[in-house]
């Protein structure tokens, strides 16, 4: 499904408010705020850079964050599904999640880059 960006604000405003559909969630955002970035699906985790959280197999995958959301260490992100068998996707560290994929549930790779945490 794909995601519909609608960008409403008042005029002279610097703060625009952006809604992601199908969430409707709502956040005020600077122009030039990059905090909301989506991850590219297809996009590979680098090994060994702080923060990217790769897919650890081929699947479907369900997302439990959104941007923006605060996750503790070993607090679960993500489920991955294959061949019948579930698997938590955990958060290496806290942080908060800076990027993400734009579906909430979508088929990836193993090392596909699913959610990058600041």
């Amino acid at each position: 499904m794909p995601t519909k960006v609608l960008v409403a604000g008042g005029s002279g405003s610097p703060l625009r408010t952006v809604t992601a559909a199908p969430q409707r969630r709502r956040r005020p955002v600077a122009p030039g705020d990059r905090s909301g970035a989506l991850v590219r699906p297809g996009e590979k985790a680098e090994p060994g850079t702080p923060g990217h959280v790769a897919a650890p197999f081929r699947g479907a995958l369900t997302l439990l964050v959104a941007a923006g959301d605060p996750v503790a260490a070993g607090d679960p992100v993500a489920v991955i599904e294959a061949m019948k068998m579930e698997a938590a996707v955990t958060a290496p560290s806290a942080g908060r999640v800076l990027r993400v994929l734009p579906e909430r549930t979508r088929q990836v790779q193993g090392g596909d880059l699913l959610l990058v945490l600041g």
